[in-house]
């Protein structure tokens, strides 16, 4: 079979092939997610936000938004309770598919089948992202970015006041879901300001950017000094730094190199871009506006967290979104001069496509070999909340235990057993209970040293 009849055989069967892929890589996670339980900031939905109080859905988490995932997350607990964690990880996953869907389609539309399905791929088992796979608490990471692609794709349409509203609209959602809709506000209107058709309706980003100032003014900026003052110059002098060594790693992220040596792969492309620019070769503005979007995610991250925690900048959350902005940012800066492959030779093609078939192979068994890295550090993760949990629980705890203390990783003791009598237990799983690791005596042993003691400082530094 030639290569063109190939192309025209993937072209026709591309979407069962995508569908195929999504519904392996969903049983894969959630395989992966066996035994998980509730971890930390999941809590805090869990003890401070109500279904029933609306007055709990607008103050910030952190420095974010999270609206529209407390109310989900919230409906999670009233319905389906405490008992299992596969509903949340169900939804999660679910948002990730559409993640993946989209950004199918937005390379698709640039590359052809082929590329997509690969691209797509790397989307879908990508394990430099495991945080977002494996953490229910993540639908609002991955709702954000599920309603940011939507926008990219509402742009790839003809320019219309309807498709102006429509991009406002889903950005404002994506703010109200977590703060990396903020990257996609800044993607938006570097492509629409590029683009001279959609020029005339960049005025309307300011409906989502009137609506976050307002929320920010109101009620948010209540989170913004939750780790650190955003606004200093140790923070800003934190930002050249954090972009460089942030996009070398989602560039290490989608090629399977890993972060030193994606630095790399960052210098290839750089070169690239200066080659077409001293070419006066167009660059696409999909492209820029992902690459404005990426600066400005690690910009927001230097501002808000460096230094908070050990290797912020490589915290696979933030990965997960910057990986994904690159795929699709690449593919409109390649995808134009894909064409001239089908002028090559039989052998030049063969050439072509076995180097590209050995990136694909080496990005997806790094992304995969992360996927199981990332569940056993949720499973060490799932054992010390589960010892916390029943530490907290137990009729002989410590007579020197604060029971009004939170534990951090968990509520304290006497919100646990408010928790626990009104949606069930954690320490098990009714759907997988036999994967439930019985729990570790040197773990109950740190729990009880943590009742009388307190936990430690930074919590995101323990296992």
């Amino acid at each position: 079979m030639t290569f063109e009849r190939a192309g025209a055989a993937v072209e026709q069967r591309a979407v069962p092939i995508l569908v195929g892929l999504a519904a392996l890589a969903s049983l894969t996670i959630l395989w992966l997610g066996r035994g998980l339980t509730f971890f930390s900031d999941e809590w805090a939905f869990i003890e401070g936000r109500s279904l029933g109080d609306p007055g709990t859905w607008f103050a910030p988490h952190n420095e974010h938004w999270s609206t529209l995932p407390i109310i989900a997350y919230r409906a999670l607990v009233e319905t389906a309770g405490l008992g299992s964690y596969l509903p949340f990880l169900l939804l999660l996953v679910a948002l990730h598919v559409v993640v993946a869907a989209l950004a199918f389609r937005l390379v698709r539309r640039r590359t052809g089948a082929i590329v997509a399905l690969a691209a797509s791929a790397v989307v879908l088992f990508f394990g430099a992202g495991f945080e977002n796979l494996l953490w229910g608490f993540q639908i609002g990471f991955v709702g954000a970015m599920a309603c940011g692609l939507a926008a990219f794709e509402v742009l790839d349409g003809p320019p219309s006041g309807r498709r102006a509203v429509a991009v406002a609209a889903l950005l404002v959602v994506a703010l109200a879901t977590q703060g990396d809709g903020l990257f996609f506000v800044v993607g938006a209107a570097v492509e629409m300001l590029l683009r001279a058709e959609w020029r005339r309706w960049l005025v309307a980003l300011l409906i989502p950017v009137g609506v976050y100032g307002a929320w920010y003014l109101a009620i948010g900026s209540t989170g913004i000094g939750a780790h650190r003052d955003p606004f200093s110059l140790a923070s800003a002098l934190r930002v050249p730094e954090f972009v460089v060594s942030g996009v070398g790693g989602a560039a290490g992220a989608i090629t399977g190199v890993g972060p030193t040596a994606g630095l790399v792969v960052a210098a290839a492309i750089v070169v690239w871009l200066a080659r077409l620019l001293v070419r006066r070769g167009p660059i696409a503005p999909r492209f820029l506006a992902c690459t404005g979007a990426i600066v400005a995610a690690y910009a927001l991250i230097a501002l808000t967290r460096a230094g908070v925690t050990v290797n912020q900048v490589h915290y696979t959350r933030y990965t997960y979104a910057t990986g994904i902005l690159l795929i699709v940012g690449l593919a409109a800066l390649f995808g134009p001069r894909l064409p001239s492959f089908t002028s090559l030779s039989g052998r030049g093609r063969l050439v072509a496509a076995v180097a590209g078939l050995a990136v694909l192979e080496v990005a997806l068994v790094w992304n995969v070999s992360l996927l199981v890295q990332g569940r056993s550090l949720f499973l060490e993760r799932a054992a010390l909340t589960r010892a916390l949990v029943a530490a907290s629980l137990a009729p002989d705890r410590p007579a020197a235990a604060d029971l009004d203390r939170s534990l951090i990783l968990v509520p304290s003791p006497h919100a646990l057993e408010r928790i626990v009598a009104a949606y069930g237990s954690p320490l098990s799983d009714w759907f997988w209970g036999s994967q439930v690791e019985p729990l570790r005596p040197e773990l109950l042993a740190e729990a009880n040293r943590r009742l009388v003691e307190g936990p430690p400082i930074y919590p995101d530094e323990e296992p």
